[in-house]
């Protein structure tokens, strides 16, 4: 076995994900922490693999790769779940926080038309 074949090339965070998947499946990947302490929610790799996949292929019967998709999640790992998505489907990820209700949503309008 060759150092290449132990240690594949890791270049992407796709790469690293996918690398993940295969040799620590079960292992936790993020965990959202609530006012910075209480844990909230978690993915372990193969599930936000799972999760990227399923966003991925919504993406793909969606709209062509290159394209621009609008990230409006609060924090949270479905934020990190739909950024793999995108990078899964070959999507140009565009975070933005969500609008509040209070507030005008000139600056989502805005980022929108910027991402044409």
């Amino acid at each position: 076995m060759t150092n290449k074949e132990k240690n594949p090339a890791i270049n992407t965070l796709v790469d690293l994900l996918k690398y993940r998947v295969q040799h620590q499946a079960q292992k936790m990947a993020y965990t959202f922490l609530r006012e910075g302490e209480i844990p909230e929610s978690t993915y372990s790799y193969v599930e936000l693999d799972r999760q990227a996949r399923m966003i991925a292929a919504h993406l793909q019967q969606t709209i062509p790769a290159g394209s621009r998709a609008l990230l409006l999640y609060p924090n949270g790992v479905e934020y990190i779940a739909a950024f793999f998505g995108c990078l899964y489907a070959g999507v140009i990820a565009v975070p933005v926080y969500p609008p509040r209700r209070n507030r005008s949503d000139r600056r989502l309008k805005s980022i929108a038309e910027d991402t044409d």
